[in-house]
Formats: C-alpha cells, structure tokens, sequence
C-alpha cells in the first residue's frame, strides 16, 4: 500500500519578511499614487457627478485602485486611474436609475435648482456659454471634450481610456467641436448682447 503523504505547507508558504516587505512596497507605492493624483481624480468626478456624490466615489476609486495595486503601470498611473474612475461613475448612474420614481422625481428636482460645481467655479458670462453649449451635446461628445479639454490628454491616451482607435478619437473630436461651435453660434444668437444706452443730447435727459 502507498502511503499518501501531504507536502509542508512552509514548502510553499512567502516567508514572513518577505511578505511584510512586499506589503509595506504596496503600500509606499500606494501613497505615492494617492498623493501625487487624488485632486486629477477628483475633478474627473467633480465634472461627472453633482457635487455631493463625487467624495463617495473618489474612496471607491482609491479602493479599487488599492486592490489592484500590482496591476498599476508605472508610467500611466493616472491614466490607469481615470479608467477606474469611469467604471465606478458608471455603476453610480446604474445605482441611481435603480431608485422610484418618486425618488427620481425629487433628486431631479433638486439637480435642477442645484447649480453644478463647474458654475460654482465659472462666473464669466462666457465660459457659462461654454458649459451650456456643452450640455448640449451628446454625452458621448460630451465626454471626449473633457478628456482633451479638461484633463488634457493627447489622442492615443484616449483611444486607450475608451477604447478605441486613435483614428476614431480623430473623427470624434472633429465632430464634436464642431457641434459646440454650433451651439455656442446658437447661445450668441439667442442672447444677443444688450444695447448701449444712448448719450442725452444738450440738455436732453
């Protein structure tokens, strides 16, 4: 009869110095990412979300981005991040449809009086035309202009955040200027600015 024998577990096992030194490495390398790109990511989500939801959203960010430290590039860290962040902004519009319609019909009401945090910032009457031109548009167009615009990353990096060819990125952003310059023409033509007040001629009042 052949005796069945079980293997050691500390054949196998990381030894302990080791594995405190590659957990306290993940951790060093962690705190560098947060430091170095926690306010990048905090105004991806500030230009996505009303502004009382982008705090939870952030920590999940981080919190994904924690464990799945070892996958982190070196060199495209932020990158790497505003993919995460877009996953996590995605489940947050799902979370939210999944609400009543009451619920719906309330929180809408409250986005509607609620100024976004890009108006809180914005006060010039131009770039306020900026932001309603570009509400706008399509989501999607929405989107690509503030990956060029905003967090001002070149074609390839947005090709690789979405997903698609460099050449497509080329065509999207074409198209989508030109929808904002559309509508900007449209805002112009519709708020016209107000005349000037004539000057009293002698002792005209």
């Amino acid at each position: 009869m052949v005796r069945e024998t079980r293997a050691d577990p500390d054949t196998y096992a990381v030894p302990r110095q080791e594995h405190q030194y590659v957990v306290g490495s993940q951790v060093a390398r962690f705190d560098k990412i947060f430091d170095r790109h926690h306010d990048a990511v905090q105004r991806y989500c500030l230009r996505r979300l009303p502004w009382h939801e982008v705090n939870d959203v952030v920590a999940d960010v981080f919190l994904v981005a924690w464990r799945r430290i070892e996958e982190a590039p070196e060199s495209r860290e932020l990158l790497w991040l505003y993919g995460i962040a877009k996953n996590v902004i995605r489940n947050a519009h799902r979370s939210r449809r999944r609400l009543d319609n009451l619920r719906r019909r309330v929180s809408a009401q409250e986005r509607r009086s609620e100024p976004s945090a890009e108006v809180h910032v914005v006060r010039s009457l131009e770039e306020r035309n900026v932001l309603e031109a570009l509400a706008s548009l399509r989501l999607s167009d929405q989107e690509i202009l503030r990956l060029k615009c905003w967090e001002q990353l070149g074609n390839g990096e947005i090709a690789e955040l979405l997903g698609i060819s460099p050449h497509a990125v080329d065509m999207r952003l074409s198209r989508a200027r030109r929808q904002l310059e559309r509508a900007l023409a449209r805002a112009d033509t519709s708020h016209p600015a107000p005349a000037s007040r004539p000057v009293a001629r002698g002792g005209e009042r």
